[in-house]
């Protein structure tokens, strides 16, 4: 795989932006003073303002109800009320991130963090917590002795965003000495290949890709298989066998049902079950249908005449020109992530490729694993002279999957220098 590698430490402590406008935009607003305090954005906020004086009227309503009447049962739960919306408030107002000289100081409910800065800008790692209430939050997450600690903030309603931040903050640190990259690959604008990225580290290896799979170069034709995930299909088939045997007298009808649940019928026989259920029944279904589908039918075939991507359909896509074309990427759900390999075709389209996907609760061997993956389809390519490497670095014209693509390879890239298999 090619990376868009070479860069110089000089580079950054200008001030040089690895994702141009955005990089440039984000640095402008940081101070000049020798500490950043990065809180949360305006929404939050305005929220926490809002939970603060919700709670203070709350307060003010149940003193005068206690005044008129005592003994008034709602003060009790309007007080609890209160209670929970005045911790809101101070919750997300308190939260805070300082970053000077002595470190990383992320500053939560109950406590603060210290962090020492990282020896790499990849030491950030920006990942999309599942846990908000309406959508994904992307949020910056710091590897120190290698361990993550989580920070209150920054966080942006945007993953492209929030990685443009992040390297704001590290060229800030990097430009006063208070981090220094230890990491000698270092993004470049589009188009740079990684030839160069020794001359200005000699005595660092670059270690850019985890070995590709030796037993599967022997295969002709090779044939790539995901293995299943349970993690996702168990809960799945748990929740439709509980739906099913609430849809069970539906099936049986009045007469045949047990007298216990002759309850959940209606006077006219029909079942007492809101449409909402039998959405969920559906679409509990139809999920349980993609997945099985997943594990029988979807696979890679790696001839030499191309790759056929057999999902719905089979799609036939010819050797690329460059590694480049193949990427990782990696979503996160039911506390697992799954990385897979995709290939950017001729058309400019990002198609993930079956049969890469690993799954792990650890985001690090996820992302290596379906690296290896890549790196074993694009040697098999390269062993029967089918696949040739022109040296030129192809970026995913949608800007979000190049930004998670980079992102990635970056984190890979660094665990590599670091022998982290």
């Amino acid at each position: 795989m090619t990376y868009p590698w070479q860069g110089t430490q000089d580079g950054f402590e200008r001030g040089a932006a690895p994702y141009g406008g955005s990089q440039r935009s984000a640095s402008s607003r940081l101070q000049v003073s020798g500490s950043l305090v990065r809180r949360p954005g305006a929404a939050s906020l305005v929220a926490g303002v809002v939970f603060l004086f919700g709670g203070l009227i709350v307060f003010s309503i149940v003193q005068t109800l206690h005044a008129a009447d005592p003994e008034s049962p709602v003060t009790v739960p309007l007080c609890a009320g209160g209670v929970i919306l005045l911790f809101l408030g101070v919750a997300v107002l308190r939260r805070r991130t300082l970053f000077d000289a002595h470190g990383i100081h992320s500053r939560g409910l109950l406590r603060t963090v210290h962090l020492s800065w990282p020896d790499s800008r990849a030491g950030f790692i920006v990942v999309t917590d599942a846990g908000g209430k309406h959508a994904p939050v992307p949020v910056v997450e710091v590897e120190t002795a290698g361990k993550r600690t989580r920070l209150s903030a920054p966080r942006l309603s945007s993953r492209t965003r929030l990685e443009a931040e992040v390297d704001a903050i590290w060229s800030w640190a990097l430009a006063r000495g208070y981090a220094r990259e230890t990491m000698p690959a270092l993004f470049s604008p589009q188009g740079v290949g990684p030839r160069n990225v020794q001359n200005e580290y000699p005595a660092v290896p670059v270690l850019r890709t985890p070995p590709a799979d030796q037993t599967l170069l022997a295969h002709e034709p090779l044939i790539l298989k995901d293995k299943p995930n349970w993690h996702g299909l168990i809960p799945n088939i748990v929740i439709l066998v509980f739906l099913c045997i609430l849809a069970l007298p539906a099936v049986l009808g009045p007469e045949r049902t047990p007298q216990a649940f002759a309850g959940v019928f209606r006077e006219d026989g029909t079942l007492r079950l809101s449409s909402g259920f039998w959405i969920l029944l559906v679409a509990s279904a139809g999920g349980l249908v993609v997945s099985v589908h997943r594990i029988v039918r979807e696979h890679t075939i790696l001839s030499r005449e191309g790759l056929a991507l057999v999902v719905w359909r089979t799609l036939r896509v010819a050797w690329p020109p460059s590694s480049s074309y193949f990427f990782v990427r990696s979503r996160r759900y039911f506390g697992h992530v799954e990385a897979s390999a995709w290939l950017l075709d001729p058309a400019g389209l990002a198609l993930r490729v079956p049969g890469t996907a690993c799954f792990s609760k650890h985001e690090d061997q996820a992302l290596l694993a379906a690296a290896a993956a890549a790196q074993t389809i694009w040697e098999w390519g390269v062993s029967r002279a089918v696949a040739y490497d022109d040296g030129t670095y192809y970026s995913v014209p949608d800007d979000a999957i190049e930004q998670e693509r980079r992102a990635n390879d970056r984190r890979i890239a660094y665990l590599m220098s670091r022998d982290i298999m």
